[in-house]
């Protein structure tokens, strides 16, 4: 054989362990299905039909319903959403997850204030009681979970998902109780991702729960 030839062969065979090495590694279809439920489950995600289910509930205008709806929204989700983005894009965040426990004290904080000031405007355009509520309970459950996350990363998909099910089941009735099956679903993901374990899914599903009947409770809810 030519060195030419010889030279082109090895050239091949370079190129084709190249393709080996390069090929993406593909992961099980359970953990593709889970990484597909915690992207439709986020908290941003269950906050819309959360937020209309609420503001709809027994509202006799439609239409100032979803006007309040869009208010909550923009408190509650979207102007945090705009923080983490940001805070991405400028590297301040390392995802849009904030998966380093370290991070999340910003946009803690910058979400409890978010739905403090949402709950003064539709305290002061005397809004519906139900979605006043809904901002009480996001706020002391932020509160809670911010604290917690100092020293434990409790699971946020989780704790949204839990106090959302538990308050839709309150308002509309065990016919919304199939919720909590979504519950178990968003842990399951979490846990296979290794974003949580076991133990910090079931702790801010347990809190969320807790603190949704309490305060739906004290709200005579």
């Amino acid at each position: 054989m030519t060195n030419q030839g010889s030279s082109q062969l090895s050239a091949l065979q370079q190129n084709n362990e190249d393709i080996v090495t390069q090929a993406p590694v593909v992961k099980p279809r359970h953990v593709r299905f889970a990484r597909i439920v915690s992207t439709v489950l986020t908290p941003v995600s269950v906050s819309l039909p959360f937020v209309l289910l609420v503001a709809f509930y027994h509202a006799r205008n439609q239409l100032a319903a979803l006007i309040y709806a869009l208010i909550t929204l923009f408190f509650l989700s979207v102007g945090p959403l705009i923080y983490v983005v940001i805070g991405v894009r400028t590297g301040k965040l390392s995802d849009f997850d904030v998966s380093r426990r370290s991070e999340r004290a910003g946009p803690f904080l910058f979400g409890i204030i978010s739905t403090s000031i949402g709950l003064l405007v539709l305290s002061l355009l005397h809004g519906p009681r139900d979605l006043q509520t809904a901002l009480i309970l996001t706020t002391i459950s932020a509160v809670i979970l911010m604290v917690t996350t100092l020293w434990w990363k409790i699971s946020i998909h989780a704790s949204t998902m839990a106090g959302a099910a538990t308050m839709l089941t309150v308002l509309y009735g065990l016919a919304l109780l199939p919720l909590f099956l979504l519950l178990v679903l968003v842990s399951w993901s979490r846990v296979v991702l290794r974003r949580h374990t076991v133990a910090q899914v079931v702790a801010g599903s347990l809190l969320s729960i807790f603190l949704a009947l309490v305060v739906l409770k004290l709200r005579g809810i």
